[in-house]
This record gives structure tokens, C-alpha cells and sequence, in this order.
């Protein structure tokens, strides 16, 4: 979160000043996210693009590259970078190879590894192509990086984005809960409530897919990599999420994509007819592995961290708990929550630097912005949490949506920072909303105590032992299956003894 000297009242109301990530030093990491997928914010900025495309057909390439500035500075903003130069120059490096090798290129590649820990992998127009350092952290050669960069790249250059948005009927109207969120609130709220009908416009069809698949295979085989390398990614990926479906996490960059044993007998037999000369990876497959020592493998702690529906951010020293049973989402920008039944919401993020004596000037701008926006009377409150902490809010109703809905703008001054809740629903979860602004204040100290990281430790496995043999020695944290799925072992096998072994630890949060 970038740290303001004080407090602009108008801007914090209106929510211009960026949330940044519930991280509060972004020079320690370039970025944060936790889910499968695009962010709300980039669906949105694809969503708005999508409108003329749409109208105007498939337009110039200019416009693929316009669009992909935009959804790669939302990247950067919501989901973020992992900030490691060197493993995000070899991806980049193995990422130019294959640009070369691209016959009639249309644009400029960047590629980059994404502060996700979901397997993922995804590109937005005019040629950002990211990995995601979940989908890293699963692979064990060079040839299997440039299958999954081979794939992206083929659907840059073969504009399946720009394809996609001409073919969507949805694209291009954003059907907001009423007019207060998206023209007072800005775009947080704004792409928060548009997330539903930018998830239909994440996905490419089965048709692209494919050729992508086709595509990159081949072009991964002209730049001198092994064209199987697409293979062995893929059946790890479908035991690894096999696993992870037992648990409830299956989201992957696959969800959209042809079934796995489709894909896998396709690029399988493709593999034989292709036929291109080998060239040296810059790492080999044993090097390739000890490059993601000590990567980042679950939830960043630096984001804050969630233990069921409480919010816990160990570096700004709070905790905050939302409704139960609704589902909460932990993003670089804020976090959400949302009602089962759809018709509610809150929001919750840092805004800037304050104390409790710039409450009233904060609150006073906001509503008098939301009265001449909206031609609405705002109420105004003011109290403390169940904790002590100050807080102010303003309140008004909205009748021009679909139903009534109430909006809450609360502020709270807390350690030398303003925190705003955003509670917007029907009646009923007003309550609910106004208990999730009692529940803030700080975090103890079992709390966070309690906070620690998952990261992958790279030792050399010693003669005869297994996958589990390997974690038990150096205290691995996950299931012993899990271990061998990450290393494309089964869990009896053994080693002969030097090779790399990818182990999670758990690691305390520093």
C-alpha cells in the first residue's frame, strides 16, 4: 500500500485514492493475488474494450495492443508481480526464444511471473504473457515453460481475445446494482459489481483452445523444445488438481480448456509429427528445479490472510471478521465479501494515512459528493468498534435498481492510517454489514503468531529414499501424495539418489 503523509478528504471519500494491496510496503513485492483466473478490475477493462469491438468488428491490431496496456497495468496493480528479477528474467528469456521463432510476429512479447498462487497462466492482448508462480512451482523442465508460454502467445497472436468479445451478446452493458456504487464510489465498487459479467468473458472457446494448443506445441518444437513438454504439464496439472479438488481447490488455468485426456492423446500424437532440431535449454531440467527454491507456493501473509471469515493483515496489525457463510475474497486492492443470496455486499481496504480528527472532513466530502451526484440526503453517524477504534459513516438509501438498496461509507482511523468498510445490499444485510465495522481492531498476538508462509524448499534426495522419506526429513508440510504430484513421482517411487526434490515448508511470516 503506498503510504500518503495525509489524508485528501475528497479522494479517500470517493475511493480515487488506490486501495493498494493489503500490503503496506509494495517496494518489498511488486504485487499479490489469490484466485484463479482474471480479476475483476481486468474483466472490467476487457468488458469496456469489449464494446467496441463488438460494434466495430475485429479491429486494427493497435487496438489488441491498447487494450493489453491497460489490462497489464491492471495486473501489475491487482494481482501483482512476483518480485524476483532473476526467475522473472529466465521466464522472459525462455519467452523471447520463442517470440523468435514466430513466423509473421504481430507484436511485441513481455512475459512475467504473476503473484498468484492458483496454477494459472494467461495473456492479454497485443502480447503480455504471464505464468503464474502456482503453475511454476508444478513444473520440472524448460520444455514444459515454453508449452505453457507456446499456448498463451498463440492465443495473442491468433487475437482469440478480440475474437471472443465480438461473440459475446453480454459484452459491453454493466447491469450495476442501482447508480450510487459506479458513479460515486468509482471503480473498486464499480468492478466489484461488474465481476459476475466479466467472468463470462474470462474464458476463450474449446475451438481457440485447440488451436492453441496446436500452435503453441509447434511453435514450442521450432524454437528447439521438446513438444511433449506440453504433456507432462498437463497430466501433472490433472493429478495435482485431482488432489486439490479433495480440498475444495480445483480452479486452474485448465477450467476452460478441452478435457485433460482429450488434450493429452491430441498433443500427444501431434508430437510425433513434429519434427524441428533440439536446441540447449538455458537451464536444464535438474537446474530448472533449483531455480524455485524458496518460491512462494500458497497465500501471500503480506496480503493478509483469511481463517474462515476473519481477515487477518499481520503487517497492519488488524483483524476484521465478515458475516457467516458469505463468501469472502482477498484481493491486492481490498476484501470482499458477499451475501449467499447475492443481494449484498462489503468492501474493506486501506485508503491513505489519518487519524481520527480527519473522520468528520472525510465524511462531510463524501456526502456532500454523493448529494450532488445522486440528489440523495445523506446521514451521518459516528462511534468506535467493539475495539475502540473511531469510525464515521454515511448512509443513504437507493430505490433505482432492480430493489432498494442501502449504502454505508464508514471510515475508520486506525494506527495512523484511514480504513474504509463499504457495506451496499437490501435492508436485511444492513445489520450484517454494520457488524462487520464492529468486528475491526487489532490483531493479537496468537493471532499472529499464527501467520506463517508456505514455501518450496529444493533438496538433493538421498539414495532409496521416497517423496516422503525427502519431506519428513527437511519437516514438509503437505500430504506425502501432494509432494510426489508437485515432482511428477508416484508416492513409492525412489530415488537414486541427487536429484532435485521439491518440498513445501511451512515458514514463519517475517
Amino acid at each position: 500500500m503506498a503510504a500518503t503523509s495525509a489524508v485528501d478528504a475528497e479522494a479517500v471519500a470517493a475511493g480515487d485514492a488506490r486501495c493498494r494491496a493489503m500490503t503496506p510496503h509494495p517496494e518489498d513485492r511488486v504485487g499479490h493475488v489469490g484466485r484463479a483466473g482474471r480479476v475483476a478490475r481486468i474483466g472490467l477493462a476487457l468488458l469496456l474494450a469489449a464494446g467496441v469491438a463488438a460494434c466495430a468488428g475485429v479491429p486494427d491490431p493497435d487496438v489488441d495492443r491498447e487494450i493489453g496496456r491497460e489490462v497489464a497495468r491492471e495486473v501489475g496493480a491487482e494481482i501483482g508481480l512476483v518480485r524476483d528479477a532473476a526467475l522473472n528474467a529466465y521466464v522472459d528469456r525462455v519467452g523471447q526464444r520463442l517470440a523468435a521463432s514466430l513466423p509473421g510476429r504481430r507484436f511485441t512479447y513481455r512475459f512475467a511471473v504473476v503473484d498468484q498462487d492458483a496454477p494459472n497462466a494467461f495473456a492479454a492482448p497485443g502480447g503480455y504473457v504471464y505464468v503464474s508462480r502456482g503453475l511454476l512451482a508444478l513444473m520440472r523442465s524448460e520444455d514444459e515453460l515454453a508449452g505453457v508460454l507456446g499456448h498463451e502467445m498463440e492465443h495473442v497472436e491468433q487475437r482469440h481475445s478480440v475474437q471472443q468479445m465480438r461473440t459475446d451478446s453480454r459484452l459491453g452493458a454493466l447491469a450495476l446494482p442501482g447508480l450510487v456504487l459506479g458513479s460515486v464510489l468509482g471503480e473498486e465498487a464499480a468492478a466489484l459489481a461488474a465481476a459476475p459479467f466479466a467472468a463470462a468473458s474470462a474464458g476463450y472457446s474449446r475451438d481457440h483452445e485447440r488451436e492453441a494448443d496446436a500452435l503453441g506445441q509447434r511453435l514450442a518444437a521450432t524454437a528447439g523444445y521438446d513438444p511433449m513438454g506440453i504433456v507432462r504439464v498437463l497430466a501433472r496439472m490433472e493429478r495435482f488438481l485431482a488432489l486439490a479438488a479433495r480440498h475444495g481447490h480445483a480452479a486452474s488455468w485448465f477450467d476452460n480448456h478441452p478435457t485433460t485426456p482429450e488434450r493429452v492423446a491430441t498433443l500427444t500424437r501431434q508430437a510425433s509429427g513434429l519434427e524441428a532440431p533440439r536446441r540447449a535449454p538455458f537451464s536444464g531440467d535438474d537446474a530448472f528445479v533449483r531455480r524455485l527454491d524458496g518460491l512462494l507456493v500458497g497465500p501471500d501473509p503480506a496480503g493478509g490472510v483469511l481463517r474462515g471469515e476473519v481477515f487477518l493483515h499481520p503487517d497492519l496489525g488488524l483483524r476484521i471478521a465478515f458475516p457467516k457463510g458469505w463468501t469472502v475474497r482477498n484481493t491486492r486492492q481490498s476484501v470482499s465479501a458477499s451475501a449467499p443470496d447475492g443481494d449484498g455486499v462489503v468492501l474493506f481496504g486501506p485508503v491513505g494515512r489519518g487519524v481520527a480528527d480527519d473522520l468528520p472532513a472525510i465524511a462531510d466530502a463524501f456526502a456532500a459528493k454523493l448529494a450532488a451526484r445522486t440528489g440523495a440526503a445523506p446521514q451521518q453517524t459516528h462511534g468506535t468498534t467493539s475495539a475502540g477504534v473511531p469510525v464515521r459513516t454515511v448512509s443513504v438509501a437507493d430505490a433505482r435498481g432492480r430493489s432498494p438498496t442501502r449504502l454505508d461509507v464508514t471510515w475508520a482511523a486506525f494506527q495512523g492510517r484511514i480504513h474504509q468498510v463499504v457495506g451496499a445490499g437490501s435492508e436485511t444485510h444492513r445489520a450484517q454489514a454494520r457488524e462487520v465495522v464492529r468486528s475491526l481492531g487489532p490483531l493479537g498476538a496468537s493471532e499472529r503468531a499464527s501467520i506463517d508462509a508456505l514455501r518450496l524448499r529444493v533438496v538433493s534426495a538421498r539414495r532409496g529414499e521416497t517423496v516422503a522419506a525427502v519431506a519428513g526429513r527437511v519437516g514438509g508440510a503437505v500430504d506425502a501424495s501432494v509432494a510426489a504430484a508437485i515432482n511428477g513421482v508416484e508416492p513409492a517411487a525412489t530415488f537414486a539418489g541427487g536429484e532435485p526434490v521439491k518440498v513445501p515448508v511451512r515458514v514463519p511470516y517475517r
